[in-house]
């Protein structure tokens, strides 16, 4: 089963500073899961480097850095208990550093192979949008990022991955179907068939018949391909869809998407050698338009533009 050991869960208190956000709930009872799942450690990590904002006399914010409330630790301690009484080694640990520099430093430093955070704080079915500190995450940080739905009772009935066949697609495809499998859901892999240009150029010297021919083989060695990268993971053919689709990979995820209605999303993000700039031209303009939680998945050669200096 692929295992994550060291697993960061991001968590933010309400206005009042006196329970989780539900984002934050949220991304605990996952984290709490994955930690379970892998027999992992838990860190419940927060960051005090936005406390309050105030509006100042010329109309602009002063963020004002407070310690913490003797409500908000009772709220922490409380959190760290409910990780503790599942079984899980769980510490509580604060930053006042941007919340995701301080996190992707822990992770260049290999202190942590999993972030799981809410992927927004709010509740409402017609907000898809992704928190600040969670596209940075996504986009900067080196290790895997979990951005968990808020409103999402967390029961995963369908896992959806989007898989290419590169290094970082393989790993995708076995993430996902071990999470499926440890939920005992279905798993559906999407893969966009790019048609070589070879045989593009060929389209109009042959025929039809030929052509489709050899499309058809296209298809079949790529859901080979697919089957063979979750070898070990998923255990039959029992419960697994695979999509093969033609034409741009952000169209047939997105089809797949509404189609499906997944509960979580697992994808691979950047190339190697991105200085997590971009998440990578498919991924950066899915992640706002997908409803459900994401799961992404960084290539070995990704490069954070967070240094350790």
């Amino acid at each position: 089963m692929q295992r994550f050991q060291h697993i960061l869960v991001g968590v933010e208190l309400n206005d009042e500073g006196t329970q989780p956000t539900s984002g934050s709930r949220k991304a605990l009872t996952q984290g709490i899961w994955a930690a379970k799942v892998g027999g992992g450690d838990l860190v419940l990590f927060h960051s005090t480097y936005y406390d309050e904002r105030h509006e100042t006399l010329d109309g602009g914010i002063e963020l004002v850095h407070r310690g913490l409330s003797d409500s908000a630790n009772q709220a922490f301690e409380s959190l760290l208990k409910e990780a503790r009484g599942e079984g899980v080694d769980a510490r509580l640990e604060f930053t006042g550093e941007r919340p995701w520099i301080d996190v992707s430093r822990r992770a260049l430093r290999g202190e942590i192979d999993l972030v799981v955070v809410g992927k927004r704080n709010e509740t409402e079915d017609d907000s898809r949008r992704i928190g600040s500190v969670t596209t940075k995450l996504l986009r900067k940080c080196p290790c895997a990022v979990w951005a968990v739905k808020p409103g999402h009772d967390l029961v995963q009935r369908l896992v959806l991955t989007a898989v290419d066949l590169s290094e970082v697609g393989v790993r995708v495809a076995r993430h996902a179907a071990s999470i499926a499998h440890a939920h005992g859901c279905e798993l559906h892999m999407v893969h966009a068939l790019q048609v070589p240009l070879s045989l593009q150029m060929e389209a109009g010297r042959i025929s039809d018949e030929e052509f489709g021919d050899r499309l058809g083989k296209l298809r079949t060695d790529a859901k080979r391909q697919l089957h063979e990268a979750i070898r070990g993971e998923w255990p039959s053919d029992e419960g697994l869809t695979i999509h093969i689709g033609k034409g741009a990979p952000l169209s047939t995820i997105l089809e797949a998407v509404a189609h499906l209605d997944p509960d979580l999303l697992v994808m691979g993000t950047a190339t190697e050698g991105v200085a997590g700039v971009l998440l990578g031209t498919t991924a950066e303009r899915l992640l706002p338009r997908v409803d459900c939680s994401i799961l992404a998945i960084k290539p070995k050669g990704f490069v954070s533009p967070v240094s350790l200096d």
